[in-house]
């Protein structure tokens, strides 16, 4: 399984609409412009982490060097798929939050397979992914830019799962 490791956000951008791995398409419409949160500005979260990361992000931290977090949000539609990379602090520690949903259709309720779900340190030396047999629970409002998330991680150097994600997401200023 690929690894969306550190400044991923345009990698799961690309990933996301690329299909990875799926058979060659027609072509398709041009990817969607993302939101992209103004710089200083945050989004407001409140996700509670249990298990190998044990915490709370309540924000995501302002554009920088190895943070940029962004969704694609209302624009996903067009491309049929949904994608968000989100930076913020959980404890000492600054986290990667990365989630996709393809076939996406619309504001919905989506489950794994179609949800994957990457939660990575910001400098790559852990890495938690959803995997086959992982639940996860992704709900998109009708604003397309805030919801709900609820998922099993595996860490992908253990291949145990252990690390659980729950609460309300958001991609709005």
């Amino acid at each position: 399984m690929a690894r969306w490791i550190g400044r991923g956000a345009p990698t799961l951008l690309a990933f996301a609409l690329a299909g990875c791995g799926a058979p060659a398409q027609p072509a398709a419409p041009a990817p969607p412009t993302p939101a992209v949160r103004a710089a200083g500005g945050t989004w407001a979260q409140a996700l509670t982490f249990s298990g190998d990361v044990p915490g709370g992000m309540d924000h995501v931290l302002p554009d920088g060097a190895a943070t940029h977090s962004e969704c694609t949000g209302r624009n996903s539609r067009l491309a049929g798929a949904w994608a968000s990379a989100m930076f913020g602090p959980i404890g000492p520690d600054v986290y990667e939050l990365l989630v996709t949903v393809r076939p996406y259709r619309g504001p919905s309720t989506y489950r794994a397979p179609a949800v994957v779900v990457q939660v990575a340190r910001s400098d790559g030396s852990a890495v938690w992914q959803t995997l086959a047999g992982d639940a996860a629970t992704f709900t998109v409002g009708i604003d397309e830019e805030s919801g709900t998330l609820s998922a099993t991680l595996t860490n992908l150097s253990t291949t145990a799962t252990s690390l659980r994600v729950d609460g309300r997401w958001s991609c709005q200023t």
